[in-house]
């Protein structure tokens, strides 16, 4: 069980809306057609790179997390702790500090940030996308809580085994399973709403959304001692802060690949909740029907994983969630400063 929350921030600050050639054949033609007139969007944020991160960091003070794993910026590592230092977030932005100029600070489309945090028996790991540059509507700061139990964090002498024996009053029966699981989302959404709060406190915004998701791991493979785990490298990226090889994070990680079969050889009825692979990519959302995880060959150790892939939407049948894209605007809608009569012209419907 891993406990996940997306924040998306949108600070108050004045946004410049610029127009960039279309990267579809048809709008690129229009594009040159019309000299411009007919264009994608994308906005501009003012902020620095210095200033939004002296607003993070009174958020981080104010909740007492000092610990940072990576601070980079355009894809440049400034800062990578590979030790596990403790109390280094003070550290990596002066470093930061000293190593940018004010054309790096003022012209950037990304900067992303790494904290980790334990507090009570979770540890989180917290990453947060700061992007200058994006999408007409979209929000500019993205922040990603992943939360491990940490009281099942495990060191390379620890076996499956010994694992399933400290989980296994959790699965006794389903009444065990749900208290424990309402008493650890509830402390894990006190904490998200916490910083909800840190954030409206030290950064001024227009809006902050929170979405909450509980995520199960299904193993690609049966591993028996944290030893030898190591999840699968994806090859479109790492969908989840977690499932990166951060320094330790891996030891916090190992219960997961454990978890999710002790669920199934106990029958326990879930609903709700994303199934990911090993690397965090998704395959599956059960929604609020439920079904029991016996039913779900992908958490039997015993079935060949890609097996068990194949027949999961089969299993899950309609449960399975489809995302649905929003309503698009007409090939012919002209937006607000063309000479076409007002506007945009919007040919999405083309690319």
């Amino acid at each position: 069980m891993i406990f996940s929350a997306n924040i998306t921030v949108d600070p108050s600050q004045l946004t410049q809306i610029h127009k960039v050639e279309p990267t579809g054949l048809f709008k690129k033609v229009l594009f040159n057609l019309t000299k411009g007139l007919v264009a994608d969007q994308e906005e501009h944020e003012t902020f620095t790179a210095v200033s939004i991160l002296q607003q993070l960091n009174g958020t981080f003070s104010n909740l007492g997390i000092d610990n940072i794993v990576r601070l980079s910026h355009d894809d440049i590592d400034f800062y990578l702790d590979t030790e596990g230092k403790k109390g280094d977030l003070q550290e990596a932005f002066d470093s930061y500090d000293l190593k940018i100029d004010e054309s790096m600070s003022t012209v950037f489309n990304r900067l992303n940030l790494v904290l980790e945090h334990e507090a009570r028996s979770i540890y989180y790991l917290i990453e947060i996308d700061i992007n200058r540059t994006h999408k007409v509507g979209e929000y500019p700061i993205e922040i990603k809580v992943n939360g491990l139990l940490s009281e099942f964090k495990a060191d390379n002498q620890d076996t499956a085994d010994d694992l399933k024996n400290k989980m296994d009053a959790i699965f006794k029966n389903q009444d065990s399973y749900n208290a424990f699981q309402l008493k650890k989302e509830a402390e894990f959404k006190q904490f998200t709403g916490e910083l909800k709060m840190a954030i409206m406190r030290n950064i001024r915004v227009d809006d902050v959304r929170v979405v909450h998701k509980k995520k199960l791991v299904a193993s690609q493979s049966k591993v028996t001692n944290r030893k030898e785990y190591q999840p699968t490298q994806p090859t479109g990226g790492y969908y989840e802060p977690v499932f990166y090889p951060y320094f330790g994070v891996l030891d916090m990680l190992f219960y997961t690949s454990i978890w999710s079969s002790m669920m199934h050889d106990n029958h326990i009825q879930i609903n709700d909740v994303d199934v990911l692979n090993d690397s965090g990519e998704l395959l599956q959302s059960i929604g609020d029907e439920g079904l029991d995880t016996a039913d779900l060959n992908v958490f039997d150790e015993e079935i060949p994983y890609d097996e068990a892939v194949t027949d999961l939407e089969t299993t899950a049948g309609d449960m399975m969630t489809t995302e649905v894209a929003g309503d698009e605007s007409s090939w012919f809608d002209f937006g607000g400063d063309s000479d076409f009569g007002g506007g945009d012209f919007d040919m999405g419907g083309f690319d």
